[in-house]
């Protein structure tokens, strides 16, 4: 027999011991090779039934090791994080001397490309933050086993109303029985059961584009999305479409662009690739458009993208939360039109 509340308790002595990531791992290998490693050791001297009775304790204790080792190194990010973006503000600022503020910083990007799309004579709408398991899902191709149907990534009101997860629920509710050549932009929040960090948020900001029409082909949609973005960052970008999967796009594209910060040679902010993914694309399913109830017009071309994941780029941020922040610095900044 495995005395397992021994070794747990001698784990839970060495976690709270811990106060950096890399002693955490080496301490935890340690522990292993000198507890665990000798127990599959013994496995092999006993008996084929001794050995399934003590194979699934050994089982059961690595598992109640690996889930306090998760929860440890969990604890030690997210004090990472915080130190990492601890700001020091001075709370007695004399109002006297404060100067006129200046739009976010996503207010910014996407008020610059729903001026761009205006100039291309696309309707520009917002809608409810709410919307229908049939303008989120079923108009848009989405079959019953994908992952946004689940509750534990999507933020159910009830069986019928949720959060909506992307703006292409609101342009799937505009071209509805609409029988006719439509460009249409919807922008605002959406919601995702995301856990906060550097990266990512539960609630972000998102521009969705539509244009159906007769004879539309890749290379309209190709050419949009290259001027889209030379538009946006204010010179000639690089770049690159790989085929992917939406449900409501065939084919689709992920999209990426030549890193702006390393300029294509590889660096962290591109995990070295030279590339970093900007937005999804494709042309519309033929699903979409039998859901919508549109006959006459068989092609179309659709876009998603995340505009903090823009406003990040253009203006060299690493952490997400910095655009939510009102960092005094970071708003001097932009007043003077620096990064």
């Amino acid at each position: 027999m495995i005395n397992q509340e021994e070794i747990i308790n001698k784990f839970k002595m060495l976690l709270a011991e811990q106060t950096k990531m890399s002693n955490l791992i080496e301490n935890k290998n340690i522990f292993y090779a000198k507890h665990i490693q000798p127990l599959y050791e013994n496995i092999k001297s006993l008996s084929n039934e001794e050995k399934r009775e003590f194979g699934k304790q050994v089982n059961q204790l690595k598992t109640t090791l690996e889930g306090l080792f998760h929860q440890k190194k969990n604890e030690l990010e997210e004090e990472a994080n915080k130190k990492e973006n601890i700001v020091d503000y001075n709370l007695n600022v004399d109002t006297f001397n404060l100067s006129k503020g200046t739009p976010n910083l996503i207010s910014i990007v996407t008020n610059d490309i729903i001026s761009y799309f205006k100039k291309l004579n696309f309707e520009i709408i917002e809608d409810s933050e709410i919307v229908t398991v049939d303008e989120n899902m079923n108009w848009l191709n989405i079959n019953e086993t994908h992952p946004v149907r689940d509750p534990k990534d999507t933020f159910y009101i009830n069986k019928n109303l949720l959060l909506r997860t992307h703006c292409t629920a609101i342009t799937a509710k505009a071209i509805h029985n609409q029988n006719k050549e439509i460009k249409v932009l919807s922008y605002g929040y959406v919601y995702r059961n995301d856990d906060d960090d550097m990266t990512h948020s539960h609630q972000f900001n998102q521009i969705d584009i539509v244009w159906i029409k007769k004879g539309l082909t890749i290379n309209h949609l190709k050419s949009i999305i290259d001027e889209l973005l030379k538009y946006i960052f204010n010179k000639e970008i690089k770049t690159r479409y790989r085929l992917s999967f939406f449900p409501f796009t065939e084919p689709s594209f992920e999209v990426d662009i030549s890193c702006c910060n390393c300029h294509g040679k590889g660096c962290e902010v591109c995990k070295h690739s030279g590339w970093i993914e900007i937005l999804g694309a494709g042309m519309l399913h033929k699903n979409v458009f039998d859901a919508a109830k549109i006959t006459s017009f068989k092609t179309g071309i659709a876009a998603g993208l995340g505009i903090e994941r823009i406003a990040m780029l253009k203006y060299g941020l690493k952490n997400v939360r910095d655009l939510y922040n009102n960092d005094f610095r970071l708003i001097e900044q932009i007043k003077k039109g620096g990064k």
